[in-house]
């Protein structure tokens, strides 16, 4: 290869071009696993944003209330009361879940891990654990340098918290037909009792 005031001949590109395109795919079959991990990671992606998505649905503000109206036929219905299943089942009956009892914990009374399970199949299998135990308050202590006391929950309390787990499991296996999980989140509902109008 001669030099010249012209710079490169078409061939000297071309030849340059073919060197590096076997090298960079000699390299490229060193790490087969890279196309594998990124589809991983695109599952993944997904699946967290699919999680996310359906556990805002799940906790929205207004599907969690009680109105607290007069009720000649009810008289505990100006109190506000624990979050009881029929109204979780309602709620996500609605957002097409179906429950699965064979799967849920829920001892006689409720203890922090008694929950119902609830699934929805489709192209991912989502599984909404409800904890049915209202979640303590944590005060803060001024005091004590930011050390908090956990407050229990009362029947009488306007707002409660119940917990809320999520999984989304993804890539149905037709071999076995069990689903793998590929993201789980946590959240927690807040049960509110208020007046109509406020």
């Amino acid at each position: 290869m001669n030099m010249n005031d012209k710079g490169l001949s078409l061939v000297e590109v071309l030849a340059a071009v073919v060197i590096l395109g076997i090298l960079f795919i000699g390299i490229m079959s060193i790490f087969p696993q890279m196309t594998l991990f990124n589809a991983k990671t695109e599952t993944k992606l997904d699946t967290m944003n699919l999680a996310r998505q359906e556990m805002a649905e799940i906790v929205k503000a207004s599907k969690w209330e009680k109105i607290l109206v007069t009720s000649p036929t009810d008289p505990t219905s100006l109190e506000p009361q624990f979050l009881d299943k029929e109204k979780i089942k309602n709620q996500l009956q609605a957002s097409g879940y179906n429950e699965d009892i064979a799967n849920s914990a829920a001892a006689t009374p409720y203890t922090a891990n008694s929950f119902v399970r609830y699934t929805k199949e489709g192209e991912y299998r989502y599984v909404v654990d409800m904890y049915l135990q209202c979640e303590p308050f944590l005060l803060k202590d001024p005091v004590a340098s930011g050390a908090g006391t956990k407050v229990p929950c009362a029947e009488g309390d306007r707002i409660k918290l119940y917990k809320v787990h999520l999984r989304v499991f993804s890539n149905k296996s037709s071999t076995t037909g069990s689903y793998q999980m590929s993201s789980e989140t946590y959240s927690y509902i807040r049960y509110t009792a208020k007046k109509p109008g406020g």
